[in-house]
């Protein structure tokens, strides 16, 4: 909604940045990606007239029940000329091969085979669609035209009255293939008219003799009514192309006016069409741009809190949830506080070197088999993290002890992360503690505003034990985790430490994870 608050200054969806002359986008980009647009349809599902696809099938069926139209209208009314059969069989022809592109298009899509998509991708291309739509666009026209034959105005009456009202309304026909540039068309239809204006203003036909007013009142009336003429037919009425009939300067202006109407209509038609797809491309970049946010929104909530956690807070405002057998991790670098001196740059270089190695550790997280491991925290230079939160990927585990496994590994891990950061950096060995306990915790989200997402319990505090009575570079359990995991991983007795709350409490450090070990 932002998106298109900010875009409603320019108005886009009612004024289209285009040339008022020519009506191309003003910029070239957008131009050719709304040229590519009306040539490359594959990935169209809707079922639309609206859309290239189909809109470019129903112009065709237009123009060739147009062309039958034309044709039926030319055999009755017309004596058959050699010109205008050939014609007429060449323009059908034509007509049929670029109707059944079209078809199987609109039938099968992207399903046709890669040899009838390339067919259809040929004749959908920007030039090659102009090409042939502006010889389609003229077969009217010129069905028309081969039948001129001043003979047959002589001799069949009325001929030239209903040849001329036939030329007006082949005219109309330019109007359609709405995809078309409204010039080019506007152009052939011009070419038209202006030839029959050549006709009519000049003595193309000699005849021999006139018209009689008696053989030829009842037709001119009738046509004088298609045309919207309501002069009265004199005795002195000639043949029309002769340059001696007066109803002819009626025709005329129908022509000038038919031609400025179309002028018209294709103009606001390619503006219309220009309109909507312009609309459906901004709505579009719209839609990636809302879409590109909300997934930044989600990553950044699923950095804050975790991914199962984040759908339901979606739903609901609160989140609080209790788990069983719950295993909990806390790793710190023990030795942080040594290598920290606030006296060179506030701290600030140090800071940088910490947060380099929290970012190797939580590159961790990435790997897929460690899908049960959840970040909960960090606290200085301590992590803290937990497997089992998320029911639905324990439920995908053959194991129902998997995560306490993965959250094992994921522990003999960071020590290798950590022993890979100390190659690289110069005149100091991080050194690290690592506690892990399993049991239940309960886990909610705290805040309405600044989210906290944590867990508590008494697993998590003994945990915590772990580690800060733990020995560097080693993994420290207790006894009950140490019988939870002796099937995969073998340990080492330690010995008793002090937990407040719970007394003495006999401990274990990981000695390695056994051969052949696994659960997946």
């Amino acid at each position: 909604m932002q998106c298109i608050r900010e875009d409603r200054d320019i108005k886009y969806l009612h004024h289209p940045p285009i040339n008022h002359c020519s009506l191309n986008f003003i910029d070239p980009a957008f131009e050719r990606q709304y040229r590519s647009q009306l040539s490359a349809d594959d990935q169209d599902t809707v079922r639309s007239l609206a859309r290239p696809r189909f809109s470019t099938f129903s112009d065709l069926v237009v123009s060739l029940t147009f062309l039958v139209m034309i044709s039926i209208c030319c055999f009755l009314g017309f004596t058959l000329q050699t010109p205008w059969m050939v014609f007429v069989f060449l323009a059908f022809i034509l007509e049929f091969l670029l109707l059944s592109p079209a078809l199987l298009d609109v039938c099968f899509g992207s399903s046709l085979s890669p040899t009838l998509r390339r067919l259809v991708v040929f004749f959908s291309n920007w030039y090659t669609r102009h090409i042939f739509g502006a010889i389609v666009a003229s077969l009217p026209a010129v069905a028309v035209y081969s039948n001129f034959s001043c003979h047959m105005f002589e001799t069949v009456t009325g001929s030239h009255l209903f040849y001329c009202i036939l030329l007006l309304t082949s005219l109309v026909h330019f109007c359609n293939f709405t995809m078309l540039n409204s010039l080019m068309k506007s152009v052939l239809a011009s070419v038209a008219g202006l030839v029959l204006l050549v006709f009519l203003v000049t003595d193309v036909c000699h005849f021999t003799r006139g018209v009689s007013l008696a053989d030829d009142a009842a037709f001119i009336t009738a046509a004088s009514t298609l045309v919207g003429n309501t002069t009265t037919v004199g005795p002195t009425a000639r043949a029309m192309l002769s340059g001696n009939e007066q109803l002819r300067y009626e025709i005329i202006l129908n022509v000038v006016l038919l031609l400025f109407l179309i002028w018209f209509l294709n103009r606001e038609f390619e503006i219309s069409y220009r309109l909507s797809l312009h609309g459906n491309m901004q709505a579009q970049k719209d839609r990636e741009n809302m879409q590109m946010e909300k997934e930044q929104a989600d990553w950044l909530l699923h950095n804050i809190i975790p991914e199962h956690v984040s759908n339901i807070l979606k739903k609901t405002s609160k989140y609080c949830e209790n788990h069983k057998e719950v295993g909990v991790l806390f790793a710190k670098v023990i030795n942080y506080d040594d290598f920290y001196d606030e006296s060179f740059e506030g701290g600030r270089e140090y800071l940088r070197v910490l947060n380099e190695l929290m970012g190797d550790f939580e590159d961790l997280f990435d790997i897929p088999r460690y899908k049960d491991v959840e970040k909960i925290k960090t606290i200085g230079s301590c992590l803290m993290a937990s497997s089992g939160l998320n029911p639905e990927t324990r439920k995908r585990n053959k194991d129902p002890n998997a995560h306490l496994y993965h959250l094992m590994d994921f522990a003999s891990d960071l020590l290798k992360k950590l022993e890979q950061f100390n190659a690289e950096i110069f005149n100091f060995d991080f050194e690290m503690a690592i506690g892990y306990n399993f049991g239940d915790v309960t886990s909610g989200v705290i805040g309405t505003t600044k989210l906290l997402y944590d867990i508590w319990g008494d697993t998590v505090n003994i945990s915590s034990r772990m580690y800060s009575t733990g020995l560097a570079g080693k993994i420290q359990v207790t006894e009950d985790t140490a019988n939870k995991l002796s099937e995969k991983f073998e340990f080492e007795y330690r010995g008793q430490i002090f937990v407040k709350g719970k007394g003495d409490m006999k401990t274990y450090i990981l000695a390695k994870k056994k051969d052949g070990a696994t659960w997946d």
